[in-house]
């Protein structure tokens, strides 16, 4: 702790403020020591004190006021106080603060008393801290002062109820014990002897075992599992009824209750009190109704005043379920804690001595089921008229009141059924009078529900249906029938048909008798129509299909045998209807050879043999199949089809198939013209190959010479080196040489198209080229960055890949923004069937409005403040790709970027 010298305080006095109380309030400002210390014991006031000067002691307004003093008339003097602390009081003072003063470890806190003005007491915790100088001489000394008179006063309360109710345990006759349960020390008083017999010196030495041996080994298994309990806090209070052997060898009831009252750090039970009651006539009057109780044959429950169970009846674990049968001496509330407040309240009630009983009462379960009761609660008295507790009845009406419920829920759900139907509804009586109708009857038929109430079905029925109408509906109350359904013509009340499905269903009494009828009407006039449009439609399809006559259509069932045969099969096969249908097999309508290799190929494709109609339907994966085959004519001879066959499904469920074959003679003619003139453009095409080939060769040579023998004329002719028309002819000379030698990489590229393609690891070809360019990258201050899996593989020629690569890589170095880091970030992902190399670069970026079209053009640059930019790059690089099979997509923004999608084949293993 800071050590505080003298000079560090101003002991002067400025206008009526005490010196003192300056130094302190200097004190708590440049220490938090102090501050702390001020924090935790000021509460009832505060002192400082010069130890060079101790008359000089200033003490806070609150110390006055709580001794009864105006704080204003009294002095800042140490004498002010010493005149009202009680002598011996003030002896203790002076004795710690010498302690203190010598040892500044040793506390200056005691309790002393003043004299308040009134007269009366006040106890006062007094405490102090000395404020030493760099000598360790003490020099101060800061004090709080803390009123402890109401603890006082509560203390001297507490001792005289602690009499008062020794007194009332003297007069209960209980007997009471004190159990250190760590320890096993105990302490009985004597009445806790006097129940079994016994005087307390007889029982010595005491200890837990004088319990236990005194105790009954049931009584005693039980009361240490409560006692369990109550150490687990699942009880808050231990309570057991025990039986204890008296001295003359009788065993005499006890009722045990007690608490634990100290528990250690751990959580343990420590030290344990209860008392001990004799209720041996209790037990054995009770015991007289308990077996009453028992064998009672409704649901019963005896309860003590607690609420904690004397006995039940057998019925009463079964109609509550209950699964724990040693329930006697347990809290009803703990046996049932789902019990809401409105029914302990009815328990107290009772415990007065009302009498209380309800018919139907909803009993909502802690699973969450519920139980419908009827119950009686009363009190029971013992034999000196005062009430023992209470006695329920109860008895399980929840079936009763669930057949209720559904009768109610039924009658609810039909009615709503009934009258909200989107159907027509009505009930009849016996000779079919209306007796109830919903809406949608009313407005199917045009009637109001007045109107129809005062009707009979007879007179809504068309005069064609009547008489069978009639007829059911004599059987259903004859009980013949307790059901009939039936298509009906209906009469609206404006005179038109309506097309309705009649249902009638017999509803029987209690004694099995019909009583009424229900009637189900639905409006099917829209479904009659459709049927007689589908009809129609089917007919003119029919007319159709015969009609057709330059395509074969044929109908097939599962098995394969012809069931349709349209007159276009007929003109196509040479075959009439009445020769195939439902006598001959589809297959034979093919070439025969055509069928036995399809069948080969199938049975190799599904693993399993493939035989006749089968190939035409095993392979159908969907719903139909569509394939060249030469069908056979009645004479023998053929011709090509193109052949679909469909499934002809009803729910779901395929019951035939349908085939429909067009002649494709003339597209065959076709083909083979077609065919012919390509094989004449294949040749065409090798002879201008052959062509570039020789003019790229021959014009290579020439400008090859060309230039040599400039170069020689001016070797000999040094002089016009620098004539003006000489660097022109030098200069055309090199870009003739650089054209041929363009024209002669495109025709390298169009005549290596038959180089096979083989896997390439994307990833490594493209670290191979960017190590080759690393030198320019780093000179252009460009960061390249190779993003691809190591698994891709593409199928490419290795050069091409490699001058593609090479070619867009150095086109974003060559074409980076000085404003800027620069990148070229090289990423690859697999789309279905390709590999997506996407090269993106934060360069100068293309206006692809404005260039787009001529992008990949030979001799077509965009950035003319580009040296070496001479446009053959894209161009020559497009041809490459595509003559790996591939594809170039291009996306760009001026002065943001540019990137290149180049698709090319994947290569999966």
């Amino acid at each position: 702790m800071k050590e505080y010298t003298g000079s560090d305080v101003d002991s002067t006095l400025e206008n009526e403020e005490h010196y003192l109380k300056k130094e302190l309030y200097a004190l708590i400002k440049g220490e938090s020591l102090i501050f702390d210390f001020l924090q935790e014991a000021a509460t009832d006031g505060l002192w400082f004190w010069d130890l060079n000067d101790p008359d000089n002691e200033w003490m806070s307004p609150k110390f006055w006021i709580t001794l009864g003093y105006d704080p204003n008339k009294k002095p800042h003097k140490s004498s002010a106080w010493q005149d009202i602390i009680f002598e011996e009081d003030l002896k203790l003072v002076y004795a710690n603060f010498a302690k203190h003063s010598k040892d500044p470890s040793y506390p200056y806190d005691q309790i002393v008393r003043y004299k308040h003005k009134l007269g009366h007491t006040v106890w006062i915790r007094c405490r102090g801290l000395i404020i030493r100088d760099e000598n360790r001489k003490p020099t101060r000394m800061l004090g709080t002062h803390f009123d402890i008179t109401k603890i006082k006063k509560t203390k001297k309360r507490l001792f005289r109820q602690i009499n008062y109710f020794q007194h009332i345990i003297d007069g209960t006759d209980l007997g009471t014990w004190q159990w250190n349960v760590q320890t096993g020390e105990i302490i009985f008083n004597e009445r806790w002897a006097e129940i079994i017999g016994y005087t307390l010196t007889e029982l010595y030495p005491l200890s837990i075992d004088t319990w236990n041996k005194n105790t009954h080994p049931e009584d005693l298994k039980k009361s240490n599992k409560l006692l369990q309990d109550h150490f687990d806090k699942v009880t808050s209070v231990y309570e057991c009824e025990a039986r204890m052997k008296h001295k003359n060898g009788e065993y005499v009831w006890i009722l045990d209750k007690g608490k634990v009252v100290s528990w250690d750090s751990e959580g343990k039970p420590e030290w344990m009190i209860g008392s001990h009651q004799e209720i041996t006539k209790l037990k054995k009057a009770f015991e007289k109704n308990r077996l009453f109780i028992e064998q009672a044959p409704t649901a019963i429950a005896m309860f003590d005043t607690n609420m904690c169970y004397l006995a039940t009846s057998l019925k009463w674990f079964e109609t509550y379920n209950i699964k724990d049968k040693d329930i006697i001496g347990k809290s009803h509330y703990d046996v049932f804690p789902e019990i809401n407040d409105k029914w302990k309240a009815d328990h107290q009630e009772g415990l007065k001595g009302k009498v209380l009983k309800s018919d139907e009462y909803r009993f909502e379960r802690l699973d969450g089921s519920v139980q419908w009761l009827t119950w009686e609660l009363r009190p029971w008295y013992t034999d000196d008229d005062k009430i023992g507790g209470v006695i329920i009845y109860t008895a399980d009406i929840t079936r009763i009141k669930e057949v209720e419920t559904r009768l109610r829920m039924s009658e609810e759900v039909f009615r709503r059924n009934f009258e909200n139907a989107a159907i027509g509804m009505a009930m009849m009586d016996d000779k079919g009078g209306f007796t109830k109708v919903n809406y949608q009857l009313c407005n199917m038929l045009g009637y109001t529900s007045s109107e129809l109430t005062n009707m009979s079905f007879t007179d809504i029925i068309h005069s064609d249906d009547i008489k069978l109408s009639h007829d059911l509906y004599k059987m259903h109350f004859k009980g013949e029938r307790l059901y009939s359904n039936a298509e009906k013509k209906c009469i609206h009340k404006n005179g038109e048909i309506v097309y309705v499905n009649f249902s009638t269903s017999i509803i029987k009494d209690e004694n099995g008798a019909p009583a009424y009828c229900i009637a189900q009407i639905l409006d099917i006039s829209h479904k009659i129509v459709a049927r007689q449009k589908l009809e129609e439609a089917i007919t003119k399809l029919e007319n159709i299909i015969d009609d057709i006559t330059k395509v074969s259509i044929i109908g097939a069932d599962k098995s394969g045998v012809i069931t349709t045969f349209n007159r276009g099969a007929e003109n196509l096969l040479g075959y009439t209807k009445e020769e195939v249908m439902f006598k001959k097999p589809f297959e034979i309508l093919f070439n025969a050879d055509e069928l036995k290799e399809r069948e080969k190929e199938l049975s190799i494709l599904l693993n399993r043999p493939v035989k006749g109609f089968e190939v035409f339907i095993c392979a159908n994966e969907k719903e139909y199949e569509t394939k060249e085959w030469t069908h056979m004519r009645k004479d023998g001879t053929g011709f090509p089809v193109q052949l679909t066959v469909s499934t002809i499904k009803e729910n779901d469920e395929i019951i035939g198939y349908l085939s429909v074959a067009t002649d494709i003679s003339e597209i065959k003619k076709a083909e083979k013209e077609l065919k012919s003139l390509l094989e004449v453009a294949e040749d065409q095409n090798r002879r201008l190959k052959n062509f570039a080939h020789i003019v790229s060769h021959n014009l290579k040579s020439h400008s090859g010479n060309f230039e040599m023998l400039l170069d020689l004329y001016i070797q000999e002719n040094p002089e016009i080196e620098n004539n003006e028309i000489m660097q022109l002819f030098r200069t055309a000379s090199k870009n003739l040489s650089e054209t041929i030698s363009h024209l002669n990489e495109v025709v390298s590229i169009n005549t290596s198209l038959e180089q096979n393609l083989v896997p390439i690891h994307l990833k490594k070809a493209i670290d191979e080229v960017v190590q080759s360019i690393s030198a320019i990258a780093l000179e252009s201050n460009v960061s390249i960055e190779n993003e691809v899996d190591t698994d891709i593989q593409v199928m490419a020629i290795p050069a091409y890949l490699d001058s593609i690569l090479l070619n867009f890589i150095t086109n974003g170095i060559k074409y980076h923004s000085p404003k800027r880091d620069s990148y070229v970030k090289l990423r690859a992902s697999i789309k279905r069937e390709e590999v997506e190399l996407s090269i993106e670069d934060n360069g100068l970026g293309i206006d692809l409005n404005k260039h787009g079209a001529k992008l990949f053009g030979m001799y077509k640059t965009f950035h003319p403040n580009i040296e070496k930019s001479r446009g053959i790059g894209l161009f020559i690089t497009k041809n490459q790709v595509e003559a790996i099979d591939g594809r170039i997509e291009v996306e760009s923004k001026v002065d943001f970027g540019t990137t290149f999608k180049i698709y090319m084949q994947y290569e999966k293993n």
